[in-house]
């Protein structure tokens, strides 16, 4: 079934949903649309108008706003205490909306799993109609500015405590189960795992001493003949894991075990 409807002037079609089934509160939908080069400076702008928090991470640089306001006295080691909903976190030409609304919670995110794709991730907190889940995260990237039209198609989605990596992703199971989370943050903070906005600390096994590694909005932090310890954004896990110069992808044993020699 196809459902059409007009917003702002713009036409937005959704695929497969069926109004009068009533989404369970406890489970999650994922929908995925294209956009290999998402309009940052945009998406930003309508974030301030909207009164978002917006966390702007360039390299190893950290800034927030509250709207348009600069918040001065925030720092990443007492986000926790400030940094509400609804959140933007910006790093690098990637984008992570995070919202938290009474009836359901939405993020918005680059895919862990196809190049030049992001996510759509809808958590009803209680029972929802699918055609107002799906009006509602269509209204969103209509507001943020993200895309003018889109095609969604929703689908449940089943998370898994410890999904095995498939054949070729040399990727430790924790870090692969976070990349499939419904909520990055969510998964990351009930198991203790440190995130750095879109970003999490991991060590690479290279395949040998002299290989590099290109792409994947990388931040190094120390390499050894056969270590790196960099910031990777949770969104590249799996391609990073994937590549022929690592061997495998982990979380760090201890913190500096890649610095040195």
């Amino acid at each position: 079934m196809k459902i059409t409807i007009l917003l702002l002037g713009l036409s937005l079609i959704l695929v497969g949903g069926i109004g009068g089934v009533a989404l369970s509160g406890t489970s999650f939908y994922k929908a995925m649309f294209p956009l290999p080069q998402p309009d940052i400076s945009t998406i930003a702008a309508r974030a301030q108008g909207l009164g978002f928090w917006i966390r702007v991470e360039q390299g190893t640089k950290v800034k927030y706003l509250h709207g348009a306001k600069l918040c001065s006295v925030c720092a990443p080691e007492n986000e926790e205490v400030f940094f509400g909903f609804p959140q933007l976190y910006l790093d690098d030409g990637l984008f992570l909306v995070r919202l938290d609304e009474p009836r359901y919670r939405l993020d918005i995110r680059p895919s862990a799993e196809e190049a030049g794709m992001y996510e759509l991730i809808v958590g009803p907190k209680a029972k929802l109609q699918r055609t107002q889940m799906e009006q509602e995260a269509l209204r969103w990237l209509q507001r943020l500015g993200i895309v003018q039209t889109a095609s969604l198609s929703f689908a449940e989605l089943v998370p898994q405590e410890k999904p095995r990596p498939p054949e070729g992703v040399r990727l430790d199971s924790p870090l692969y189960a976070l990349a499939l989370a419904p909520d990055w943050h969510d998964y990351a903070r009930a198991r203790g795992i440190a995130l750095f906005g879109l970003r999490i600390r991991v060590i690479v096994e290279l395949a040998s001493p002299d290989v590099a590694l290109q792409g994947y909005h990388l931040i190094e932090e120390a390499r050894s003949q056969h270590l790196m310890r960099v910031l990777v954004p949770v969104s590249e896990l799996i391609r990073l894991a994937s590549d022929p110069a690592a061997r495998f992808v982990r979380l760090p044993y201890t913190p500096h075990e890649a610095g040195g020699g």
